[in-house]
């Protein structure tokens, strides 16, 4: 009998927490985010609604607060767990490489139709690597996708606006590749409209990797020769 009201009063906690999300975006109070625990290297983090916090003071929120927030770091090792081979010849974690992505440049915590949650900026002294995280808080499928851009090394540098860059979108829970999430491809059109994608590639949590057309996702293809 003492599980079962404990799991009718967690219900009923999700519950009000989502019907307190819908009624007006612009006054949510995030509940406090869980106590660190230090007998562990994981904070275990039930959902995202700790992260609505952040995108306060609308419309440019607080990226500078929430990057330093100590349940940040495990959000990324929580959620971020796929092999990765593009950063580094794949010798760090993805969650590394996502920390690598955020560090000089602070963009907008932004709430999107009181749901999604999305943040970028880009590696310190190579603004050209560019990162997104966007975060889906429905309860019935929390999902977080890491999104970053890679210089293809191959023909025109850098520093060519004609430049052509790959794009390797990662998720905490399988996409489909050819459908991916409406609010996905409006953040990623969004985000990175000036970089040629020459190849584009949505990676499954377990490595596996789908590419697709770049515009499958919102991302701007490099023109064709």
């Amino acid at each position: 009998m003492r599980k079962l009201l404990q799991l009718a009063a967690l219900v009923f906690a999700i519950t009000a927490t989502s019907r307190a999300q819908v009624s007006d975006p612009n006054k949510l109070i995030a509940p406090p985010p869980p106590p660190i625990s230090f007998h562990s290297r994981h904070v275990a983090i039930p959902n995202f609604q700790w992260l609505w916090q952040y995108t306060q003071p609308a419309p440019d929120g607080n990226e500078a607060g929430l990057l330093v927030d100590p349940h940040f770091d495990s959000f990324l090792d929580d959620n971020l767990k796929a092999p990765q081979s593009f950063f580094r010849d794949g010798k760090v974690s993805l969650s590394a490489v996502a920390h690598s992505y955020f560090g000089m440049i602070f963009s907008p915590v932004r709430g999107i139709d009181n749901r999604y949650i999305t943040f970028n900026s880009c590696v310190p002294h190579d603004c050209t690597r560019h990162g997104l995280i966007w975060v889906d808080t429905a309860p019935q499928h929390p999902t977080v996708v890491f999104a970053a851009t890679e210089w293809t090394t191959q023909g025109k540098p850098e520093t060519d606006p004609d430049a052509e860059y790959n794009l390797w979108v990662f998720s905490n829970r399988p996409l489909d590749p050819e459908h991916p999430p409406t609010a996905l491809m409006s953040a990623i059109q969004q985000w990175n409209p000036q970089q040629h994608i020459k190849n584009a590639l949505v990676i499954d949590p377990d490595g596996t990797p789908h590419q697709v057309n770049p515009a499958t996702l919102g991302a701007t293809p490099a023109p064709t020769k």
